[in-house]
């Protein structure tokens, strides 16, 4: 349990009760896990009852002591000692001290008769401890001495309050204090928001969501578990894998997943069983988990298994471990088996184990067919080249579903197997394109190095330049020399990276140029060159404009390009929609993502932090938005859209002509700039800023010239917005993002109706995230795996299928995956 300053987070209840009730018949045990706050609670009751005036005797029983030492009375007679002045108000206590301290010996406490004597002079001991008052005696950690209850008795019989910590007995073994007449207090998780406040004190700040989610997915059930909390994040601080940006912690980049050190409430049971726990651990931590009967294969010997099934077992009964209906063992804490990896294990190994064992066994048809390919698709390339593996893998991959993540392990598996033969670039694509599919540029990015090693053919080279650019620009790392090296008459493709990282302007025509020709190879979703699939021409120039890639390539390159959930380009997105969808939390948290990327260039940088400080102004926080406008200059990328920032807090303010002015003097000073995206902005904000018909007039006027000089499409329609705004509702209800979907210059999927879309009129459209929440529930997925494919957590999850629910009028998830909502409408032919 996290203490500062003298207080608690949580245990707010149990402190009450144990302070509260004094008149208990026997001991009050406060019982839980290892960590669980047990001394933490203790030592809070013990400031609190001192701080009333209340005498208290405060004792602690380390886990190393004499083995003879039965009743731990040597720790007991040294704490009397050490507060012996709150004590001395019986002449006669120094003799009971002395009488026990002579009695507490290895050979006293060997002879039953000794032994006896002993518990009486201790009982007489504390009848003599205190004549005025009751003592409560605070007893921390007796479950580590082998009879608790006789260490007690002598206390309580003299007539004193007890109270002791004691750990939550193993499965199994019996609670020495059941049928007593003392009160037992559990303590069990902290709740949710308690939680949050200790993830907050242990950073000792605030905390992006993305790092708490992060945090409650490594933790499973020990979320709330106060010392694993702790300890995790003294891990991540000591590996310094967490960023600090705006006074908030997040992740680095990269840096998952995130492990759970040794000392958590499971360490025992594993280390009890050594390395074959750890594999056990680690086995059952993965994708695939492993059959109970599997365990066999995890250690050599005549007695090949058991070992392995005993800490099944045991794992199981403790809590870590868990058997799903399909009999697969997986592992509840998925930070445990990451620190088991970063320790030296190598999960692909032990499925290679696991497989050979079940080969050489002959296990390899009937209902072990399906546990045999997943342990071979695990190993990955672990396992020697044979291309029998084929068809088996195959069989099994074909079962799940198009864009499920388990298929990456089979593809790639696949690919291996299928070693040099014609086959192998066909594999290849297909792995490719379910990589972009899945947006998983990270796995992309290790398959490209790998398959480049392997001294591909011209066409399969082509393929993997692709490939290479893609993760890269979507990792915000540049390519590796080593890779470019190996991708020489690539150039073409390349270009776009080397454009990208150079922060020069990406238009739709670099993506059809560089990367179209190879990827309509690979997808028969994408684009024609000049054709843009669904996406407006005005979507896609203003994405262009500040540098926004996902519209780019979703338009170019078709519908198997998904949007990335990581990365910054995914980050960049995310803010822009989300501010567009008034989802300040969101905006604000991709924006912190993205300042912790080091390779982010300037323009989307100023567009991230302008983004950022008018959500701070319009939550009325001024000095905070000051700060974020202070980051971006005056002359930088996007001064018209700095501009509008800045004399956006003036409402709050009431200073409407300062404002005003203001504004008009950036525009006039930069009416040259080919800032756009700021200027359609800036002009309605200025209309709405100002009542007097002789200025609007030059307000209309200015934009007319300034889009008309443009060649922008939208000047009749932007100019008769900008004159309609001193009469219109907006002032904080409607938004300029509102006016400016109204001329198309938002993201399609922001509108009120999708682009090509067949949602009924009237009907709420779904954002991304709903879209592929629905996707993945057509799919049967529970929302335990939609919220590991789409990256949030369950109850995330649950408060977006509501959502759907509404808009589907529906109750089920039956009715939800057999609705038309988000389906398009069939095409009518003649």
């Amino acid at each position: 349990m996290a203490r500062r300053r003298g207080g608690l987070v949580g245990r707010r209840a149990e402190l009450a009760t144990i302070v509260q009730d004094r008149c208990a018949a026997g001991p009050t045990v406060v019982s839980g896990l290892p960590g669980a706050g047990k001394s933490a609670l203790l030592d809070e009751v013990r400031r609190t009852l001192v701080d009333s005036g209340a005498p208290v005797l405060s004792v602690s029983f380390p886990a190393e002591r004499p083995e003879w030492d039965l009743f731990g009375f040597r720790s007991v007679l040294a704490a009397i000692r050490e507060q012996y002045e709150q004590f001395a108000t019986d002449p006669r206590l120094p003799e009971s001290l002395e009488r026990v301290s002579t009695s507490c010996t290895k050979e006293a406490y060997a002879d039953p008769w000794s032994r006896f004597c002993l518990l009486h002079a201790m009982s007489t001991l504390f009848t003599r401890l205190e004549t005025t008052a009751q003592v409560t005696v605070v007893l921390d950690g007796i479950d580590h001495l082998p009879d608790p209850v006789l260490a007690v008795a002598p206390m309580h019989r003299a007539g004193h309050r007890v109270i002791a910590s004691y750990r939550t007995p193993r499965p199994g073994r019996p609670d020495p204090f059941r049928g007593t007449q003392g009160r037992t207090i559990e303590l069990g998780p902290l709740s949710s928001d308690e939680a949050s406040t200790l993830l907050r004190r242990a950073t000792g700040m605030r905390v992006t969501p993305a790092l708490e989610q992060a945090v409650q997915r490594a933790l499973g059930p020990l979320w709330g578990h106060p010392a694993s909390m702790i300890s995790t994040v003294s891990e991540l601080r000591r590996g310094e894998k967490l960023e600090v940006v705006d006074g908030l912690a997040h992740l680095r980049a990269g840096e998952a997943p995130i492990a759970v050190p040794a000392g958590h409430p499971f360490s025992e049971v594993i280390e009890s069983f050594g390395e074959i726990g750890s594999r056990v651990v680690l086995l059952a931590a993965s994708t695939p988990g492993f059959l109970l009967e599997e365990t066999s294969y995890l250690e050599d010997g005549d007695q090949a298994g058991r070992i392995a099934g005993r800490a099944t077992d045991a794992l199981i009964q403790a809590g870590l471990l868990d058997c799903d209906p399909d009999g697969r063992i997986r592992c509840r804490v998925p930070g445990i088996g990451a620190a088991m990896e970063q320790g030296g294990l190598d999960v692909r190994k032990l499925h290679r184990t696991v497989a050979e064992g079940m080969l050489d066994a002959g296990k390899v048809t009937g209902p072990y067919r399906q546990p045999l390919a997943s342990h071979i698709a695990a190993a990955g390339s672990e396992m020697p080249v044979c291309g029998d593996y084929v068809g088996l893998l195959r069989s099994s991959e074909s079962a799940l579903a198009a864009d499920s993540v388990e298929r990456t392990a089979y593809l790639h598996a696949i690919w291996w197997h299928t070693g040099r033969t014609p086959d192998r670039a066909g594999r290849q694509t297909e792995l490719f394109r379910h990589l972009v599919r899945t947006a998983d540029y990270a796995t992309l990015e290790g398959f490209t190095h790998e398959a480049l090693a392997d001294r591909p053919g011209a066409g399969e080279r082509a393929e993997l330049a692709v490939a290479a650019v893609l993760s890269a620009v979507h990792l915000g790392r540049p390519v590796p020399q080593q890779v470019r090296d190996m991708l020489v008459g690539d150039e073409v493709t390349l270009n776009f990276a080397d454009r990208w990282f150079a922060g020069r302007r990406i238009v739709p025509e670099d993506v059809e140029l560089s990367l179209l020709p190879i990827w309509r190879q690979v997808s028969f979703a994408a684009s024609h060159p000049g054709r843009r699939g669904d996406f407006p021409y005005e979507e896609v120039t203003e994405a262009c404009a500040v540098r926004d890639l996902v519209p780019v390539f979703r338009a170019v390159l078709g519908r198997d390009y998904r949007t990335p959930s990581a990365g910054p380009v995914a980050a960049h997105h995310r803010a822009r929609i989300a501010y567009a969808e008034g989802d300040w939390t969101d905006v604000l948290d991709a924006v912190y993502e993205l300042e912790a990327h080091a390779s982010v260039d300037e323009l989307v940088r100023e567009h991230t932090r302008l983004l950022a400080a008018e959500v701070f102004g319009r939550r009325n926080e001024i000095r905070r938005a000051a700060d974020w406008l202070a980051k971006v200059p005056e002359n930088g990328h996007l001064p018209l859209l700095r501009a509008w920032v800045e004399i956006g807090a003036s409402p709050e303010t009431g200073d409407d002509r300062e404002a005003f002015e203001s504004g008009w003097r950036a525009l006039q000073t930069h009416f040259e700039s080919d800032d756009e995206v700021g200027a359609a902005r800036l002009f309605l904000r200025l209309a709405r800023h100002e009542k007097r018909d002789s200025m609007l007039d030059e307000v209309v006027d200015a934009a007319e010239k300034w889009f008309a000089g443009k060649g922008s499409s939208y000047t009749c329609k932007m100019v008769a917005l900008i004159r309609s705004q001193p009469n219109g509702e907006e002032t904080k209800t409607a938004s300029t993002e509102r006016v400016l979907a109204e001329i198309g210059r938002l993201p399609a999927d922001r509108r009120s109706k999708k682009a090509g879309g067949g949602e009924a009129p009237g009907r709420e459209p779904l954002t991304e995230i709903e879209t592929g929440i629905l996707e993945l529930v057509r799919t049967g997925r529970t929302n335990r795996q939609i919220a590991r494919a789409v990256r949030i957590s369950e109850k995330t999850v649950e408060k977006h299928l509501t959502r759907l629910f509404a808009k589907a009028g529906c109750r089920t998830r039956y009715g939800l995956a057999t609705s038309n909502l988000g389906r398009r409408a069939d095409a009518v032919g003649a």
